[in-house]
This record gives C-alpha cells, sequence and structure tokens, in this order.
C-alpha cells in the first residue's frame, strides 16, 4: 500500500498556533529581544568576512525561544506527531521532526503572509543560524576548528565573486541573502504548506546553506594541504603558525577519526552492543537502535559530533588524557545531572534526537528518570567502547 503523503498536521495544528502567538505584538517585541540578544552574542562571528568559527544554538536558546514567542511547544510537537513521516525512524529530512525547526519555519510563513518584511528578515536570520542549519552544517564540514590563516587566505584569494560571502562581505550577510532568495522561491509551498511542503523547504534551506560553507570548505582543506605553499603578510615562519589546533585537539580528532573509520567501514559492533546493554536496555533493541542511527548519512553527522564531545569531555576532566585508560568508559557513563556545561547540553540534545528518531520504545518509555538513563548509559557506553576499541589498534 502507497504512503499517503498528503497529510496537513503542521498547517492545520501548528500553524493555527503560531498564528495566534504572533499576533499579539508583545509576543512579537519578545521575540526581538531574544533575537537581539542572540545576534549581540554572537557578533564575532557573524559579522566576520569569513566562517572560521563554530556558532551554537542550544537547547536553551530552543526553550528561550518558545518562552519569547509564546508559541506552545508541545502543540508543535503533538502537530508533528501527526504528520505521515512521524513514524519513519529514518526519514530524510529527519530535522522535519524537529520541533524548533517546525516552529521557525512557521514564523516564516506568518511574517510572510502578512507582508511584514522586517520581521521576515530576522526570522529568516532565526531559522538560518538554528541548530539544524548552520551550526550543524559548519560542523560537519570541518573536521576541527578552521586555522584563521589558512581561511584568511581562501577569502582573499580563492573565492571570486560568484561566492555569497565576497558580494555581501559578512558570513550574516551572505547567509540573509541565501535565505532571502530561498524564501522568494517556494511562493506556492509556503500557501499549500501541506506536511510535505514543510519538508521540502526546510531541506532546500539546509541544501542552499550546505552548498555555501560545503564550498568553501572544500577549497578550505585545499589550502590547508598546500599550506607550505602558502604566504601571508605575517614575517614569522613559525611552523606553528599554520598547526590547526593544539596537541590536545589532534588527540582528541585522532581517536575521533578512528571511531568513524571503523563504524562506516564495519557498521554496529556486535560485541560492543552486548557489553553497553542493561536490565531496560537489552542487546536486541540496543543492537536496533544502533543499527538505525548508523543507517542514515546525517546522523553520522551527529555521531561524530558526539564522538568529539564524550572524547572532549574526558580530556577536560583528565590528566592522562588516553581514551585506551578504563576510566575513559567510566567517565563516560557516568550521570551529570542539572550540568550547565554546553558541552554537556549539546552532549544530550544530541543523545536525545538520534534517539527519538530512532527508538519509538525511548519515546514512549523516557517518562521514568532510571529508564531515561538506562537508555543514555546504553548508547554512551557503546559509542565510549568503540572509540576506545579503535585507538587501541
Amino acid at each position: 500500500m502507497a504512503l499517503d503523503k498528503d497529510t496537513t498536521a503542521i498547517l492545520d495544528i501548528a500553524y493555527p498556533e503560531v498564528n495566534k502567538a504572533l499576533s499579539n505584538s508583545s509576543n512579537i517585541n519578545r521575540w526581538k529581544m531574544f533575537m537581539s540578544k542572540f545576534l549581540q552574542k554572537r557578533q564575532q562571528q557573524l559579522y566576520s568576512n569569513m566562517p572560521s568559527q563554530q556558532m551554537y544554538y542550544s537547547a536553551d536558546d530552543v526553550a528561550e525561544w518558545f518562552r519569547s514567542t509564546g508559541i506552545s511547544r508541545r502543540v508543535v510537537t503533538d502537530a508533528i506527531k501527526q504528520t505521515y513521516y512521524n513514524r519513519m525512524a529514518n526519514f530524510n529530512p529527519s530535522y522535519a521532526k524537529d520541533e524548533s525547526t517546525i516552529g521557525l519555519l512557521c514564523m516564516v510563513k506568518f511574517f510572510k503572509e502578512k507582508k511584514m518584511d522586517k520581521e521576515l528578515a530576522l526570522s529568516l536570520i532565526n531559522i538560518s543560524f538554528s541548530g539544524k542549519f548552520y551550526p550543524s552544517i559548519f560542523y560537519g564540514s570541518f573536521k576541527f576548528p578552521p586555522a584563521e590563516h589558512v581561511m584568511e587566505y581562501v577569502v582573499n584569494y580563492m573565492l571570486n565573486n560568484k561566492f555569497e560571502l565576497v558580494k555581501q562581505g559578512t558570513v550574516v550577510g551572505a547567509v540573509r541573502s541565501i535565505s532571502e532568495t530561498w524564501v522568494g522561491s517556494y511562493d506556492d509551498r509556503f500557501e499549500d504548506f501541506h506536511d510535505e511542503d514543510c519538508c521540502y523547504l526546510v531541506q532546500q534551506l539546509h541544501n542552499r546553506i550546505g552548498s555555501f560553507i560545503h564550498n568553501i570548505a572544500e577549497l578550505y582543506y585545499k589550502a590547508y594541504e598546500d599550506r607550505n605553499n602558502l604566504t601571508y603578510d605575517s614575517d614569522s615562519e613559525d611552523e606553528d603558525d599554520y598547526h590547526i589546533a593544539d596537541n590536545d585537539s589532534y588527540k582528541i580528532n585522532s581517536a575521533v577519526s578512528k571511531a568513524m573509520a571503523d563504524i562506516t567501514q564495519k557498521g554496529v559492533d556486535y560485541v560492543n552492543c552486548k557489553r553497553s546493554s542493561n536490565d531496560n536496555v537489552k542487546f536486541n533493541e540496543l543492537k536496533s537502535i544502533i543499527e538505525n542511527i548508523l543507517s542514515s548519512d546525517e546522523n553520522l553527522t551527529l555521531v561524530k559530533e558526539y564522538l568529539e564531545l564524550l572524547v572532549t569531555l574526558y580530556f577536560n576532566a583528565s590528566t592522562t588524557k588516553d581514551v585506551k585508560d578504563l576510566s575513559f568508559i567510566s567517565f563516560s557513563i557516568k550521570p551529570v545531572p542539572n550540568s550547565k556545561d554546553k558541552l554537556v547540553l549539546r552532549k544530550k540534545e544530541i543523545m536525545d534526537i538520534l534517539l527519538l528518531n530512532n527508538s519509538e520504545n525511548f519515546a514512549i518509555r523516557r517518562s521514568r528518570a532510571a529508564t531515561e538513563s538506562a537508555y543514555y548509559r546504553a548508547i554512551n557506553a557503546y559509542f565510549a567502547l568503540t572509540i576506545q576499541k579503535a585507538s587501541k589498534k
């Protein structure tokens, strides 16, 4: 039986909620204050003439966005649950299941329909620099933070006038231009706004921002590989000037790269599944979850980030800084309740995305704190063991 894609849950449930909230000018004003703080906090990265620094859109940003707009997160989540694609474990784009992304898309539709051009421009910056777009695409494009000298060379000598970054002069200007072209290209999709249209719209914005970053990243790595032949205005000939990161960063990258090579080449490690299972998450269930996670290229981008967070957090707390130590496993599976550490919060955010998109049982059973913790422990153990095994070769 063919899948019926003609559902309208986002239009019928989520959009009326957004329409009601944003019809209140007080909510719009509070959202503008949220955006003012958001832009001010990231002005160094946004107004740079080169994309050389990672930006973050944390769980706190998502929560504050919903609070400031007056939009009910629960209503948006309920709408997503009634879309045709919600129960498809490996649905692409997976971020169509993300309530923040869908809420922001509905906001863009609202300002577009009301012809509120200034607010529309601000909402395009909001969605473009939210978690599933620029921040995650940037992270997936660069294996480690770009070296500023190399990126500066790329921007000054390798980009031509066809690049939006050259035309606009800043990162935020380039991304804003890309998003303005996007929103003006799909009037019919924004008008119909069936669930399939919503998936298409977020996929297209992701693709456009992705092309912008990937094209620059490709030139960056070409320049980095040939960095011994690059010349700069600086008189320094110290080889350290061209290092991308310090020794810890190289160790972290090495451990993550080895683990990702094993993951992509060998798939699920059943021995690690057995060792990571527990009373609440049995071997067969954990094996199924890991199989689902590793079957999607989009998930692999998140897995790579997750592995880097696991190792980075361990390095921050360890004196030996060696993932081959037994302490790495015990540290990785230890609960960290109520932490305000941005790395810990991002790690939990990725964990929730991977589990919610790849385990129906987790979504049903997570209301019990002990059960939720058991899932976290199993996934942490599996990936920590994967890192450790790969590093011992």
